[in-house]
């Protein structure tokens, strides 16, 4: 069930950053609450999937904490690309695709390298089969929430 929560938000969060959205600062706020309620169900999901003890579950916490604030400014700058992608859509030139693609490259990079900085960090405070069910578990929803991004954004004209 908080599966097919987090997926419905994302699909809802993919819906606000639609072409057609002309309230920028509604939009943007919603997209800040439904970022927020997406992370608020992924704490839940991996705090619940982690399977820790309460020594471990008091080193987890703080770096878990401090990745999600990281992972909320990732997930901005996708919604960000998926809005300058739409806005682009209709008249997309080779400079706004090249621009695009980069762009996403980069947060794919970014990504990437969170996920190995965390790791690394989770690796002083856990043994390493805990930062390794974290990774799945990251990946997991990483997979879920992108889902109906990536049904929902049409391929380049």
């Amino acid at each position: 069930m908080k599966n097919f929560k987090i997926a419905l938000a994302a699909t809802a969060l993919l819906s606000v950053a639609t072409p057609f959205a002309a309230r920028a600062q509604s939009t943007y706020d919603e997209t800040q609450q439904l970022i927020a309620q997406i992370q608020t169900d992924a704490r839940a999901i991996v705090l619940q999937s982690m399977a820790l003890d309460d020594a471990q579950l008091a080193a987890f916490t703080p770096v878990f904490d401090a990745y999600q604030a990281e992972t909320k400014k990732l997930a901005q700058r996708q919604v960000d690309l998926i809005t300058a992608y739409s806005s682009n859509y209709d008249s997309m030139t080779d400079g706004a695709a090249k621009g695009l693609l980069n762009d996403w490259l980069k947060l794919q990079d970014d990504e990437l390298s969170l996920t190995r900085k965390y790791a690394k960090k989770l690796d002083k405070v856990l043994p390493s089969t805990k930062v390794l069910r974290f990774v799945q578990i990251q990946n997991k929803l990483g997979t879920l929430l992108s889902l109906p991004a990536v049904q929902g954004v049409p391929l380049a004209k």
